[in-house]
């Protein structure tokens, strides 16, 4: 028997194994055991100082911004420990950030986050802080605020 397929038949027949592949591929997917973070120096925040902020203990703060309000009302960080703050900001074209302030959200800066539109996922390298109870904030919206408690 000679069966000769035209290119038609062949494009059908490609097209026909890849979409096998991807779900085989998928149906075996599982979510992973570990938390991916953006590499370091998408976006960078600054010290009171001026001077970069440096992250590095691993420790990496997961921050929603949707409809004008946090995802979190606090988090806890240890004392003088750099970390990182993942902001997962989804407010389109409005601008946000993270920032901490001692004592309060009116208190002393401790640490500023770049201000930027969304959506955009910017990663902050935050210093390490004073042990206390802090404040966290958007700059552009005060109401948007938490507690860092830093131990």
């Amino acid at each position: 028997m000679d069966v000769r397929l035209n290119r038609r038949d062949l494009l059908r027949l490609s097209l026909l194994v890849g979409v096998g592949a991807v779900a085989s591929a998928c149906a075996g997917a599982r979510a992973p055991s570990w938390t991916f973070a953006p590499a370091a120096g998408t976006a960078r925040g600054s010290h009171p100082s001026g001077a970069p902020a440096v992250g590095g203990s691993g420790l990496v703060i997961k921050i929603v911004a949707e409809d004008l309000a946090f995802d979190l009302a606090g988090f806890s960080v240890p004392a003088e420990t750099p970390f990182q703050i993942e902001f997962d900001h989804r407010d389109v074209k409005i601008p946000h950030n993270v920032a901490i302030y001692d004592s309060g959200p009116e208190g002393p800066g401790l640490f500023r986050g770049e201000i930027f539109n969304g959506p955009k996922v910017v990663t902050y390298d935050v210093p390490g802080l004073p042990p206390g109870v802090h404040s966290f904030r958007c700059d552009p919206h005060p109401y948007m605020n938490g507690t860092v408690t830093v131990t």
